[in-house]
């Protein structure tokens, strides 16, 4: 079979190798972000490319980044993929390969543009993994904690199997980056790396964790995350649409493509430099109208935009400077909305949280024998009668998020 057959992202998802989820779990938050964001510009160009290109200005937005203005914390984030080394432990004819090289073979900063390549031997595995996880960047900006979010690009591939199965102590805590000395004594592990990152994932992400220990003696010494499907999922489709959906809805891309631009280069101008293509284009359209374009206007639009020509300063470029207060202000409502919105629905689902707390065990079982014979039906072989629960911890948790989805309900409507 060839290796080199595509499996491309869709839209705002990237597709991650597991050597470069699971990297000893050394990278902080913001470097795992970028690492994700600099996976899903190149995709498409791994095998075709060896150096790619993204204005600082979109990487900032792909990540949900406020401190869009801080270069210098960017500089430090690249120098640490730069420094950061990925292994790969491949099948060859029945013997171990074994690979090692830097997670960025190459960044740079020059001109409001970030400049990144990988390694050959990288690209060729990124680009076709055997086994990877699906990461939505769209997901990625909400969460806030390193640990969270390592965690979240280790369980998310387990969905459909439903556990990640037993890991040792030690190997989570490699995975999530939990070194520090202190967690040598558990439950200060669980507080900061276990329940606090599962809060979140369960709290903002579209699937939800059940941690589970297992004890060798006295001591608990493996670790394993029932994985299902979050309640909220539906509720953040929205949060995650398309990064470069905007961009083909807009009148410059539709341009570029009347004038016979291929999609993934119009996409790719675009982002690089918006003002210059939109100039280029309408300086080319100008010229064509005085019929003072000799063949296709796809070929002169490609030759000076590539070639670096100066088109002069476009009517667009001259509405964007009236507009581009108008257009922040607007910007800064919606963030405040959105913000607005998260702190309602986190404030609901802790509330609905509360009420199960409060429920009297009569209450409980009432609500159980409702869920049994009616939304939960068939879904709740492993009840005990005597228990008053069910037995399996998948049906547990089923049951757990149609209760909490009930007395919001319930609350809303009084």
């Amino acid at each position: 079979m060839d290796k080199t057959k595509k499996l491309k992202p869709s839209g705002s998802c990237v597709k991650k190798h597991v050597a470069t989820i699971h990297i000893n779990g050394i990278l902080s938050l913001v470097e795992r972000k970028l690492a994700n964001v600099l996976l899903l510009n190149a995709y498409d160009d791994l095998l075709v490319k060896q150096t790619h290109h993204l204005p600082v200005p979109h990487l900032f937005a792909m990540m949900g980044w406020e401190e869009s203005n801080n270069v210098g914390r960017l500089q430090d984030a690249i120098k640490k993929l730069a420094g950061t080394s990925v292994e790969f432990n491949l099948m060859n004819d029945g013997k171990v390969s074994w690979h090692a090289m830097a997670m960025i073979a190459y960044g740079s900063i020059e001109g409001g543009v970030c400049t990144y390549s990988y390694a050959e031997f990288l690209s060729k595995q990124l680009y076709n993994p055997e086994i990877y996880a699906t990461i939505n960047l769209g997901i990625q900006r909400l969460f806030e904690s390193g640990y969270a979010l390592a965690l979240y690009e280790n369980c998310l591939r387990y969905k459909s199997v439903g556990s990640t199965g037993w890991w040792s102590v030690e190997k989570f805590r490699e995975l999530v980056g939990a070194m520090k000395s202190s967690y040598d004594e558990f439950k200060y592990l669980r507080r900061e790396a276990i329940e606090k990152p599962v809060d979140e994932i369960n709290r903002v992400s579209d699937i939800r964790l059940l941690p589970e220990f297992r004890r060798h003696g006295r001591k608990i010494a493996e670790i394993r995350f029932l994985v299902s499907d979050a309640p909220q999922q539906m509720a953040l489709k929205p949060a995650v649409k398309d990064v470069h959906s905007c961009i083909r809805e807009s009148d410059l891309f539709k341009k570029l493509r009347s004038h016979g631009i291929g999609e993934r280069l119009a996409i790719a101008w675009i982002l690089q430099d918006e003002v210059r293509a939109r100039s280029t284009v309408e300086y080319v359209e100008e010229k064509a109208r005085k019929s003072q374009v000799k063949g296709s206007t796809a070929g002169y639009i490609r030759t000076l935009f590539e070639g670096g020509a100066d088109v002069g300063e476009s009517v667009f470029e001259v509405k964007l400077k009236v507009q581009a207060r108008i257009e922040e202000e607007s910007k800064k409502r919606i963030e405040a909305e959105k913000r607005r919105k998260a702190s309602a629905d986190r404030e609901s689902m802790d509330r609905a949280k509360e009420a199960v707390l409060a429920l009297s065990p009569q209450a409980r079982l009432a609500l159980a024998t409702e869920y049994r014979e009616g939304d939960g039906a068939g879904k709740s072989s492993s009840w005990d009668n005597k228990k008053e629960n069910f037995r399996d911890a998948l049906e547990r948790i089923q049951f757990s998020v149609w209760l909490q989805k009930r007395l919001a309900c319930s609350e809303s409507v009084e």
